[in-house]
Order: C-alpha cells, then structure tokens, then sequence
C-alpha cells in the first residue's frame, strides 16, 4: 500500500501487475483490494492471469478497488492447439473468464492471442478470429508465436534439430521461420489481414457500444491519424508498412528480448525445468485448497 499511495503522491494514474500468476492467489487479491478501499486510494490498476484463474469470484471486488483491465492469455480459438500448445484450458473456460470479467465491470478486458503456431491450419486462424469476434473483449493482439530458450517447445525444438542449443542459445525464433508444420509468413499475414476485417466489422455491428468508447479512449490518448490507421491498416493491402511508433516499438521489444535471453544463460535448461515444474505444482495446490473452501459460482455461456 505504501507504494501505491507514494505512486499516486508523485501523481501517476495507473499501475499494471506484470505477473502470469497474479489471478492465482486469492488471498493477496483479497488484502490488496481490501487495503486499496480502506486506505482510500484512488489509482487505477491492471493485471493479467489465466482463464482457469480460481480468483474470478473476486472480480467484482477487483473492479470496486479500480481494477480496470485484465489482460487473459488465450492463444487460440481452436482447441486443437491449444492442446498443442499444451494451454490446459478449454474454449468454454475462455468464454466464461471474459463474461466473468466484463459482467463484474472491468473496463478494459484484453485478449493475447497467437497465429502460426505449429500444426495450426488455415481453418484453426479462421476460427481463432471468428472466436475473438465472439468473445466481449475490449481490445486484442494477434502476434505471431515465437520460441524462446528454456521453455517447452524450444526443447521439443532442440530435440527435433530445429535449433542448437551450443549456436542459437542467445536467439529467439518465429515459429512458422523454421518449424515445417507451421503455415508460411505470407499465409499467416494474408489469413490475419483478412480475420482482422472480419473482427473489426463483427464488433462494429454487434458491439457498437463498446467500440464507440475503446475509440474514444484510444482517441485520448493516441493521434487521430495513428487510429484511422490503425482500423484501416487490415484494408489496405498488403503495400503498407510500420508506422513510425510500430518500428520504435519493434526495436525497443528486440532489445529487452536479447537482454532477457542473454540473462537466461545464466542458469541450466534443467533448472528452467525445475522452476517450470515447481510453478505447476503450486498452481495445482492453491487450485486444490481453493476448490475446498469455496465453489465457484457458475457462469452461463451464451
């Protein structure tokens, strides 16, 4: 709490959690929302978690201390990858995650989803933009996926002679770039160019609410010719290139990605293994204790 009211004191409106496990620990949620409400502090805040989270019976007490974004990893619209992906979680448990969230009154509900992941078809993209249009998110990404050292997928990587452990140790890769069961570059922008249409369009007619107001708070902070762009870019083809804030970004992003890599090499793929195991576990134990003390409530998909 002392670290937030100093950040309001020094006059910053927001503050984001930068934690993959945030949503996973009631209890902190709890005395963080609590403190917030007693100690009368007003900055806003955001956070991102899993949508299997056993903390969505908090979101309303979320939304009441200023909480308003959560940002949910989903990856895909297809559970074939996400299976692949080995993701752990299920299309209905997405759909009953951001419902939760947006019913609660979270503002800004954000949807990180990936294109070009191995063993992904043409009609897996499609139905990864046809499920994002469906879904009442506030705002999305669609990034193409990408393998970095330590995690699974660059062992299973390594093992298939993909990459090198001894010569590509420092290095990042897109997926589709060297892995064969990806789609190629030029289908995957093609295929994403043509789902953002369809998206843009879907939320236009269905959502025009919710897209009247993201464009006015985009339109706060962002100059009207870099929003116009960013809604027409899907329709204008292929000729168009990064604007000037899009090729700054790219190069901030590849810096700090060296750096990550290069901090990696400090310890063995066996101990990122360890660590990876140890996160699941824990996962699994607070899962367990909270499905003992309380039920969820149940959540319709319509």
């Amino acid at each position: 709490m002392d670290e937030f009211k100093h950040l309001q004191a020094l006059g910053y409106g927001s503050v984001y959690f930068v934690d993959d496990h945030f949503l996973l620990q009631p209890k902190r949620i709890e005395a963080i929302c609590k403190g917030l409400n007693d100690q009368g502090i007003t900055i806003e805040w955001g956070c991102e978690g899993r949508v299997d989270s056993v903390a969505q019976h908090l979101f309303p007490a979320m939304a009441k201390a200023h909480c308003r974004t959560i940002m949910f990893g989903i990856e895909s619209g297809s559970q074939k990858i996400l299976d692949r992906l080995k993701k752990e979680q299920t299309l209905a448990e997405v759909t009953t995650a951001v419902m939760n969230a947006k019913r609660a009154g979270i503002e800004i509900v954000h949807g990180f989803f990936t294109v070009g992941n191995p063993d992904e078809t043409v009609e897996d993209m499609r139905a990864t933009f046809d499920f994002a249009s469906r879904l009442p998110l506030d705002t999305f990404g669609f990034n193409r996926l990408c393998v970095y050292r330590g995690t699974p997928l660059w062992q299973e990587y390594v093992k298939r002679g993909l990459v090198s452990e001894r010569d590509d140790w420092y290095k990042y890769f897109k997926c589709s770039a060297i892995d064969p069961t990806c789609l190629s570059g030029e289908i995957i922008n093609d295929e994403r160019r043509a789902g953002l249409r369809r998206l843009f369009l879907y939320k236009l007619l269905h959502y025009p609410v919710q897209t009247y107001r993201l464009l006015r708070r985009f339109l706060r902070y962002m100059p009207v010719r870099d929003v116009v762009y960013l809604i027409t870019k899907p329709f204008l083809g292929k000729g168009q290139g990064a604007t000037k804030a899009e090729v700054l970004s790219r190069a901030v992003e590849h810096g700090q990605m060296k750096d990550a890599a290069a901090q990696l090499t400090q310890m063995t793929d066996d101990m990122l293994d360890h660590v990876l195991q140890e996160s699941r576990a824990e996962r699994l134990r607070i899962q367990q204790e909270a499905e003992g003390s309380r039920e969820l409530p149940m959540v319709e998909n319509r």
